[in-house]
């Protein structure tokens, strides 16, 4: 599991109308958002208003110019959901949504790009498990920052040049986890009608905007460091360096601690340093240094506070973890600690 910024589109457009109903709910006054879960709102050209839930049943506008790919999220989710997991695939043609209120990766929506999602797209992102929409598994593989993912998105892509939902996905997982060499790979992969459009095109600009790229130079930061003094980054004296991007209130990156201690016991004899750069609020810096001395992290401690307003980096997934060489140069980014673990091993 990763931290992550829920954001809704609230704009409303008039439209032919989807008719939705909700399923395995009770039916109680509700409304349904319609969000675009941590992508960037720039690659949406329209939106579809909030809709008020009556006996489960809403009415919602459809004025999309291509395919996009939203989450959903209902008022009674606010402050225990940042958004449900399933993806819902909506084209010009789409007039009628159901949605599985226990298990989101269940709900049909209908449309060539939706039946593209369930009969192709899944098929070939799960195969060779017994898949089981109400399992979760789909959600955890592209939650998780490994290659995986991002390995079956380009041979996908490399079979379906033409596809909008392989599109959307490679922009999800660009606005989650930022770029990779394979990531690039797959922006190149698609056909000149993809290409010619709005998504593709500002996806292509953020990927050669990028700040944090795997085989380029880790960028110079104003920093502070733990005492709240101004610094700048600078690399370690270490043959290879763990940049570990986290906040206080981040879960999953308390979770890391453990193993971050472990590696960092077996390896800084042997040439590896860890650098751990907080980007909490202002409101969270004296929490942040608590963190820091309750658990013991005697590596460099950086915060780049405020990060949440500017981020300029585009580190949007908590824990995010890079591989730095001695020169600085970004030698991996998306990883599992484990895997680091076995290039320690073997490298050092």
């Amino acid at each position: 599991m990763h931290a992550f910024a829920f954001q809704l589109l609230l704009v409303s457009a008039q439209a032919q109308k989807i008719s939705g109903k909700v399923d395995g709910k009770s039916a109680v006054a509700d409304t349904i958002y319609f969000g675009f879960g941590n992508i960037d709102q720039k690659y949406f050209d329209t939106s579809i208003a909030p809709a008020p839930l009556k006996a489960n049943l809403y009415t919602a506008n459809n004025n999309v110019p291509y395919p996009q790919m939203y989450r959903i999220l209902f008022a009674s989710d606010r402050n225990i959901l940042a958004y449900r997991k399933g993806c819902y695939f909506i084209d010009a043609s789409t007039t009628n949504i159901t949605t599985n209120y226990a298990s989101d990766n269940c709900s049909e929506v209908n449309g060539p790009t939706a039946d593209e999602y369930k009969n192709k797209f899944i098929p070939f992102m799960t195969a060779g498990t017994s898949y089981d929409c109400a399992s979760g598994d789909l959600s955890d593989l592209f939650d998780d920052p490994a290659k995986k993912a991002d390995s079956l998105l380009l041979r996908y892509v490399t079979r379906y040049p033409n596809s909008y939902v392989a599109l959307w996905k490679l922009i999800e997982r660009f606005s989650m986890w930022g770029q990779s060499a394979l990531r690039q790979q797959t922006v190149g992969a698609f056909s000149n009608k993809i290409k010619a459009g709005k998504p593709w095109t500002l996806l292509n600009q953020d990927f050669i905007n990028s700040k944090v790229k795997e085989g380029g130079a880790f960028p110079n930061l104003n920093l502070k460091d733990l005492n709240l003094a101004a610094t700048n980054f600078v690399v370690p004296k270490a043959k290879y360096t763990l940049i570990d991007f986290w906040f206080a209130r981040c879960r999953p990156c308390l979770d890391t601690i453990p193993e971050l201690k472990k590696l960092y016991i077996a390896y800084q004899s042997k040439g590896f340093e860890i650098v751990s750069i907080s980007v909490d609020e202002t409101k969270n810096v004296p929490l942040w240094q608590q963190r820091v001395k309750a658990h013991g992290l005697n590596w460099t401690q950086y915060l780049e506070e405020n990060n949440f307003q500017h981020n300029e980096l585009g580190i949007k997934g908590f824990p995010t973890f890079i591989l730095l060489d001695e020169q600085g140069t970004i030698i991996q980014k998306d990883f599992d600690l484990h895997d680091l673990d076995k290039f320690l091993k073997a490298n050092l």
